[in-house]
């Protein structure tokens, strides 16, 4: 199929007539009625059906759709893309970071880097610490924050902070947040598991093996801020990492430092010789400020406000 063939036939297939594909293309009907029936003539089979006045998707149409809508979205991006490349003065940054990054920490950090200089532009998207080396082999970032520490070459990293989780728990369900629970207190009780979370997540799950300790798993989450929630729904009790906590801790909950304290250190990353180099550091370092703002004694108790 050519491009022209796919965009008709994406636009066919979403509004579902000629007229409305030929409104959202701004072309006449018979230019989309021409392109649709040279698509189908150079397939060999029918893409739509015509029925009482009306165009229904032929199942060779709705297999083939899963895959145009792929290119389609590819189409659209590069079109972006190369629109912003066209526009931009000041420079453009991608950051990847973990979830818990990306709540609080890493918007305060790209809004400093802009400060003073709307010329910047920059995207955000999340990741898991093992696709640190992905996204940036695919130059899908310039640079990714995770726990993963990467020793392939080529490969510049820098060590943020080495952030601790923080047991979660309704309100008061250990008595004052200011004195730390042990960890052999949560055996047996209910717990929404973190397990495959990330390296901090693996650090608590080896403690509690190494102290055999084994809380009633009644829910698994892979994320912390969703086991936040299940918390607050009365689940039972969760660990999270300091960064959510400050950014989604409410009062409802109750916060404590764990006995032994659970830490792992977190990176960014950056290709070497990037060109982006020069954006990149300034942005970890708004970024480890940030960090350190949203970190420290005062977190178990009641969350902080930034």
């Amino acid at each position: 199929m050519r491009l022209r063939h796919i965009e008709v036939f994406h636009a066919v297939y979403e509004h579902g007539s000629i007229s409305g594909a030929a409104r959202m293309l701004n072309v006449s009907q018979p230019s989309v009625s021409k392109v649709l029936r040279h698509a189908e003539d150079q397939l060999g089979y029918e893409l739509f059906q015509r029925t009482k006045g009306r165009l229904v998707a032929t199942p060779q149409a709705h297999e083939l759709f899963a895959e145009v809508a792929e290119v389609y979205t590819s189409l659209s991006k590069l079109s972006r893309t190369a629109h912003n490349i066209g526009s931009r003065k000041g420079g453009h940054l991608r950051v990847a970071v973990l979830p818990a990054i990306a709540l609080a920490v890493a918007p305060r950090a790209i809004a400093r880097l802009c400060e003073g200089n709307a010329e910047i532009s920059s995207e955000i998207t999340t990741l898991h610490s093992r696709e640190m080396d992905r996204f940036l082999h695919e130059r899908a970032c310039d640079v990714a924050v995770g726990f993963r520490l990467n020793r392939n070459a080529g490969i510049a990293q820098t060590e943020l902070g080495r952030p601790r989780l923080v047991l979660v728990t309704p309100r008061d369900a250990f008595g004052p947040t200011d004195q730390p629970v042990a960890i052999e207190a949560l055996h047996e009780l209910n717990f929404i598991g973190v397990r495959d979370s990330g390296p901090l997540a693996d650090a608590f799950v080896n403690e509690l093996n190494r102290y055999e300790v084994a809380p009633r798993e009644v829910v698994t989450s892979h994320t912390y801020y969703a086991a936040l929630a299940l918390v607050r729904e009365g689940m039972g009790i969760t660990v999270a990492d300091e960064y959510t906590v400050s950014a989604l801790g409410t009062p409802d909950l109750s916060y404590y430092q764990l006995v032994p304290n659970v830490q792992a250190p977190i990176y960014a990353a950056t290709l070497e010789n990037s060109p982006n180099a020069d954006l990149a550091d300034r942005f970890i370092e708004n970024l480890r400020a940030a960090l350190c703002e949203l970190s420290g004694p005062s977190t178990p108790g009641q969350p902080t406000t930034p």
